[in-house]
């Protein structure tokens, strides 16, 4: 026989104690709770494939509330053609295999496509048999368009590197080349794979190659976006030696491997020879310009000299040779109409005079500028009757021909301007000297230029602009409706001895 133990009962018959009453029902909601947060869709499915659970996973991937779908095949989640796979994998839960990370295809309530990866596994009862399946499933619609879109753009980028017009070099920090595009080849006359692992200073000018190496470890120091040597003139070196002017732009990548620098060379050669040529047609076309102006003026001088020297004197003769005659006996009857023509000839050779010191004020070359133009604000007044108010200061003596006559003539026209459409009674007329550059500044306070014209451009502002460039200078225009016109000129320029 045999003796039974005191105070233990055989095991069938003892009950859960109170810690293992209180683990089973939080267990249940704890993994209850896992379903119901988890991201990924988990389906319970009955060995025939009816769907028995549905967590807000499944709702939020496939649409179906669990309503909807518990009670039903799995198989209106599954595309027409591949409604096979259930029944595949239906057969082999059956047998106690787990189905892992089968990617497939799957449709949602809104009939989307969706690229998902499922998971399955057997569901067992407490005997051990099997009732069941599980899925978990992952959608990887949004992972395949990131994927697609990754290599679309690296397609992209692939495209671009091979097919840039620009040479594209790829440096780690020690300034060795790890890649190169076709453009190098064009450009600098090596194959990239002569290139590929050699220092980046063979495309160096020799001259340039100790600074190169300098300015390249203070970069990979602090890299970033921007152009190289700013302000500077860059060269490249050719396999052949030949050297040639290019731009370069800078940038960075990293990597598992560090950080490599990036290079966008283009070869501005002929830009630049494009460039120098346009400034030579300038500088021809500015000195042909200063040509025909010089001719200009000197042709103005001669008319100046030969209205002076011999059509201003004969009207003078013709003067006092009227004037003679009138005070002859035999001319009584005659006084009044000879005292008429010696006035007109008298008057015609003021006119003489007036025009010939406009074509060229002969006391500009004799005692220069300041006085050339004080006297002719003086006559501008006497003729106009517009107060002419005229301010000099530190004036040079001696000034280069070109320098006085420009300005003389700029202060010609401006002048010219506000007795035709200034409407004042008042301007000011200043020349100065300071630190190197000889200034002009004539102010009005009349109208000034209307609003849709804020500065003029007829022929008269054209020329005083040209003559202004034509020795260096810059002139300006400030003007507002009723508040008068000023008009500055300025020179750089050094008097002479």
């Amino acid at each position: 026989m045999r003796k039974k133990t005191a105070g233990r009962k055989p095991r069938a018959d003892r009950k859960p104690s109170r810690s293992s009453k209180q683990l089973l029902p939080e267990s249940a909601a704890l993994w209850a709770s896992i379903v119901d947060s988890s991201d990924d869709a988990i389906i319970g499915k009955s060995l025939k494939g009816i769907v028995t659970s549905w967590n807000p996973g499944a709702e939020r991937i496939y649409g179906y509330r669990a309503e909807e779908v518990i009670g039903k095949s799995i198989s209106i989640l599954i595309p027409p053609e591949r409604a096979h796979e259930v029944s595949g994998i239906l057969e082999k839960i059956r047998l106690g295999e787990r189905v892992q990370h089968f990617e497939s295809i799957r449709i949602a309530k809104d009939k989307r496509r969706l690229n998902v990866s499922v998971t399955v596994s057997p569901i067992r009862d407490a005997g051990g048999r099997i009732v069941g399946a599980s899925a978990i499933a992952r959608d990887l619609t949004a992972v395949e368009r990131t994927r697609q879109a990754f290599q679309e753009s690296e397609s992209r980028a692939h495209a671009f590197f091979q097919s840039s017009a620009q040479a594209i070099f790829i440096v780690d920090p020690t300034g060795i080349i790890v890649m190169a595009n076709p453009a190098v080849e064009r450009m600098f006359g090596y194959a990239v794979s002569e290139l590929i692992g050699k220092p980046v200073e063979v495309l160096v000018p020799q001259q340039f190659r100790a600074g190169h190496k300098e300015h390249r470890d203070r970069y990979f120091q602090s890299p970033q976006m921007r152009p190289m040597g700013l302000g500077l003139e860059l060269q490249g070196r050719h396999k052949d030696g030949k050297e040639f002017f290019v731009e370069i732009s800078l940038s960075y990548i990293h990597s598992s491997q560090g950080t490599f620098g990036v290079a966008l060379v283009t070869d501005i050669s002929k830009r630049r020879a494009d460039e120098q040529a346009i400034r030579q047609q300038g500088e021809e076309l500015r000195a042909l310009a200063a040509r025909l102006m010089t001719a200009q003026d000197d042709e103005r001088r001669r008319i100046a000299r030969d209205l002076h020297d011999d059509l201003s004197q004969t009207l003078a003769f013709l003067a006092m040779d009227l004037g003679k005659l009138a005070t002859k006996p035999a001319a009584h009857d005659l006084v009044t109409d000879i005292r008429a023509l010696q006035l007109c000839a008298a008057a015609a050779a003021e006119s003489v005079r007036r025009v010939s010191h406009e074509l060229h004020p002969w006391v500009l070359d004799d005692i220069g500028l300041e006085a050339a133009l004080e006297q002719y604000c003086e006559e501008f007044q006497r003729r106009t009757g517009i107060a002419t108010r005229f301010t000099s200061r530190d004036v040079p003596e001696s000034l280069q021909r070109d320098v006085a006559s420009s300005i003389y003539h700029i202060a010609q026209e401006c002048l010219r301007n506000v007795s035709k459409h200034a409407r004042t009674k008042t301007v000011s007329v200043t020349i100065e000297f300071a630190n190197n550059v000889l200034r002009l500044i004539i102010k009005d306070q009349g109208v000034g230029l209307k609003a849709e014209r804020p500065e003029p451009s007829g022929i008269g502002i054209v020329a005083m602009r040209e003559r202004a460039h034509l020795v260096n200078g810059r002139l300006s225009i400030q003007s507002r409706t009723g508040a008068g016109t000023e008009v500055s000129v300025e020179v750089p320029v050094a008097a002479t001895a």
